[in-house]
């Protein structure tokens, strides 16, 4: 039972190991405004945005899309003064990019051309943004050396085990051998107790005899 536990302990661990970070926000740009916000991020890590616009059209009275927008985003490393990220998209689309530093990051936003719906167009765009904080792909490489330390440490338990159960059967072995020695010792009690009482009632009947000849040739009897 408590190899089990140690066992699910381990996958639990992997689990919370290999979560990810994902946040949603939405917010309202005017054409050509700038948005930014700050991530904390540790190194290596792997942050992708994925992005939609819809523009105010208060002629139907609601967001709807508008294939005319395009999107910059910028990402800037703050400590180190370093630009990570200058990508241009679409009305919608996604973005990444890894932090080379651990540290507070600058990610900015802006939207072009929310006026090239036509005169009934306003230029209030609605911007929805979903960001995925995780450890970056490295291939499969960072699963492949955890996949193996599990696997050290399942061996680990497993020769655990297996001295548990050698320890075990040296026990049961050492028990079988004093139970043995134990029904040896009482057959030998026994058996010298017969012995002591033969040789006890062998004395008794001799010296019995020998009274009575003894009284016969005093003619006592």
């Amino acid at each position: 039972m408590m190899m089990m536990h140690r066992l699910l302990l381990l996958t639990a661990l992997l689990l919370i190991s290999t979560s990810r970070l994902v946040s949603g926000l939405h917010f309202y740009l005017r054409d050509a405004e700038r948005q930014c916000f700050l991530e904390e991020l540790p190194k290596g890590f792997l942050v992708t945005g994925h992005y939609k616009t819809e523009e105010w059209r208060e002629a139907e009275r609601r967001y709807i899309e508008n294939p005319g927008i395009s999107v910059s985003m910028t990402a800037d490393d703050n400590d180190a003064q370093h630009r990570v990220m200058n990508q241009k998209g679409a009305h919608q689309g996604k973005f990444s990019f890894t932090a080379g530093n651990s540290g507070e990051h600058t990610i900015c936003v802006q939207a072009h051309g929310a006026q090239s719906g036509g005169w009934m167009s306003s230029s209030v765009v609605k911007f929805t943004l979903d960001v995925d904080i995780g450890e970056a792909d490295d291939g499969g490489r960072s699963a492949i050396e955890k996949i193996k330390d599990i696997s050290e440490k399942i061996k680990i338990l497993n020769a655990q085990l297996e001295e548990i159960k050698t320890e075990q059967k040296y026990q049961r072995e050492r028990e079988l051998e004093f139970d043995s020695a134990t029904v040896s010792i009482r057959k030998r009690v026994v058996y010298w107790a017969f012995i002591q009482l033969t040789v006890v009632a062998a004395v008794c009947y001799w010296q019995l005899r020998h009274l009575r000849r003894f009284f016969e040739a005093k003619k006592l009897v």
